[in-house]
């Protein structure tokens, strides 16, 4: 009970800014899951994340067309991501940043394994995945999404 007053408490007190980056990475850990399992046992299924407008957009798609979309409040979010670079959230040369140019993709094989991918505008994409796949929110490690080689997605700082 003091649980439920207590969130309904701070949600009316802070301001829905703070918890944009929050939903956009559960959303974005939801949909990779989703997408992981849609991969099971199909080829060419791949997750591409993409701000588009004021939204961050996040879409599962494969030989046939989009199979699932799913948009999230863009504001005090920016995306920045890599393949095979987990160590840091740091964004070097912009090759990271994930925008409406250059979205973030990952490619999935048809065992859920994370195939290839990386940022669509990144030097060699896409880069076959042999660490995992990252992406960070406004460069905060407590902000990750991180990818396994076996496509599983979690919150948090990357191990690798």
């Amino acid at each position: 009970m003091i649980g439920i007053v207590s969130a309904v408490a701070i949600a009316r007190i802070l301001r829905s800014d703070t918890y944009n980056p929050i939903i956009a990475r559960d959303q974005l850990v939801s949909v990779a899951r989703s997408a992981q399992q849609k991969a099971i046992g199909r080829n060419d299924v791949s997750l591409h994340i993409q701000p588009i407008g004021n939204s961050l957009q996040f879409r599962i798609e494969d030989e046939t067309g989009v199979v699932e979309t799913i948009d999230t409040d863009l504001a005090a979010v920016i995306p920045s991501g890599d393949v095979n670079q987990l160590a840091s959230c740091n964004v070097v040369g912009g090759e990271s940043v994930v925008s409406l140019a250059t979205p973030m993709v990952l490619y999935y094989n048809e065992l859920g394994d994370l195939l290839n991918g990386g940022v669509t505008g990144a030097v060699g994409f896409p880069e076959d995945v042999t660490s995992g796949a990252r992406l960070c929110i406004n460069n905060n490690p407590a902000m990750s999404v991180c990818f396994s080689p076996s496509g599983y997605a979690y919150v948090g700082d990357c191990v690798d």
